[in-house]
């Protein structure tokens, strides 16, 4: 199923991949094997002796002296209804934790993607309005090159250029626009290269259709055949990569959040595996989750937006 049709149809899963998630992320203790109750031993009593009196009270402060299928239906009720619990380590709240460190990467991956949609776009026109030029060679090499270099591969060059050659700009830390310079120029190669790739070739593919040739043969300003009659048919196309690429940008994101020691969910995350702070892992993988379907939504309702022959399937 394709069009308008299909895109309904995604919608409409959302929600069942929404709830598979959580109960993943509910049976996460189960599948890893993670003894809670030792885990908040250790963090709140560095020295102590894996005592069973004081193991089996955390137990049952935890609720892991329920059994099995009631742990679980308590588990997967709170984080339906958004309560995310405690976390094992610190003892604060969850939300606490994650909801600041949410909004940190969705500043980031934002900002990621509305650049790499302008410069892939606007790449990608360049390229096709003289196929097989220096200016087309070039742009093309470059997009090999960045499809080859990871974000993680990336962001080391580029701090010891900038930061370390340069002193230019910060190379870690979260404490002002100047911080997100490099971890933005980290994120948005390689998010631009296929939008640049598709825009090219459904330029290209365009041009030789009989509705630009007739443009032209009206008189049309190139202009306006450029801007009406190639880059707006192609907008579909590079808004689902965009939207595709930025929801699967999460896992980069977090890479990124690492290197640059930015407070983002994913180094959060990352920090609360290895702690073994169950609680916050949950949460953290279902919010990922969660922001990447509502990403891939986003992008979805933005093609049915762009391309009119897609609207027309969606309401027959």
């Amino acid at each position: 199923m394709t069009g308008g049709r299909g895109l309904l149809l995604r919608l409409a899963v959302a929600p069942v991949v929404a709830v598979l998630v959580v109960l993943v992320a509910v049976l996460l203790p189960e599948l890893t094997g993670v003894d809670a109750a030792r885990t908040v031993l250790a963090a709140r009593y560095a020295d102590a002796d894996p005592d069973p009196a004081l193991l089996a009270g955390i137990r049952a402060e935890l609720g892991l002296d329920l059994p099995l299928p009631q742990r679980i239906a308590a588990r997967f009720g709170a984080l339906l209804g958004g309560d995310p619990g405690t976390s094992w380590v610190s003892g604060e709240p969850v939300a606490a934790l994650v909801g600041p460190a949410l909004r940190v990467s969705v500043g980031i991956m934002l900002g990621a993607a509305v650049l790499s949609f302008l410069v892939g776009h606007l790449a990608g026109l360049v390229a096709a309005r003289r196929p097989g030029s220096v200016l087309d060679r070039a742009i093309s090499g470059l997009v090999r090159v960045f499809s080859a270099v990871p974000e993680f591969a990336l962001a080391p060059l580029l701090v010891l250029v900038f930061a370390v050659g340069l002193h230019a700009l910060p190379s870690s830390g979260w404490r002002g626009p100047e911080y997100a310079v490099l971890p933005l120029l980290s994120l948005v190669p390689s998010l631009a290269v296929p939008i640049a790739a598709v825009t090219r070739e459904q330029v290209v593919a365009l041009r030789r259709e009989n509705f630009a040739v007739a443009a032209r043969a009206r008189g049309l300003g190139e202009t306006r055949i450029w801007a009406v009659h190639l880059a707006r048919p192609a907008l579909p196309a590079a808004l689902s990569l965009l939207t595709y690429n930025a929801a699967g940008a999460i896992s980069g994101t977090t890479a990124i959040e690492v290197v640059f020691d930015i407070p983002g969910l994913g180094s959060t995350v990352v920090e609360a595996v290895r702690a073994q702070d169950v609680p916050v892992v949950q949460a953290g993988l279902v919010v990922a989750a969660l922001a990447a379907l509502a990403v891939g939504a986003v992008g979805d309702l933005l093609g049915l937006a762009a391309e009119p022959r897609a609207r027309r399937e969606a309401r027959t």
